[in-house]
């Protein structure tokens, strides 16, 4: 992950992984990138196995790769499914 810096401030995204805050310090990042930080920052209901979803409202859930690159935005909504999961 690529760290965004400002002027000596490292910018912050937040974003929100299964309804819980995951804080990153790159703009750009993977849907494997994604999970692990949720993963590492705490978020109980996910593994590395799960499907990523990125959320929008109105809008079908889109399926994120783990290879995928993703950009970040504050407060943007993903979800994570155990791959049996088809709800």
């Amino acid at each position: 992950m690529e760290q965004v810096e400002t002027k000596g401030k490292i910018d912050v995204v937040t974003i929100v992984v299964n309804n819980q805050p995951v804080k990153f310090t790159a703009k750009k990042v993977t849907g494997l990138e994604i999970k692990q930080a949720a993963i590492d920052q705490g978020v109980t209901t996910i593994a590395l196995d799960f499907q990523l979803f990125k959320k929008e409202d109105g809008k079908d859930l889109e399926p994120i790769k783990d290879d995928q690159e993703v950009s970040l935005h504050d407060n943007e909504r993903f979800r994570a499914t155990a791959p049996d999961d088809n709800s």
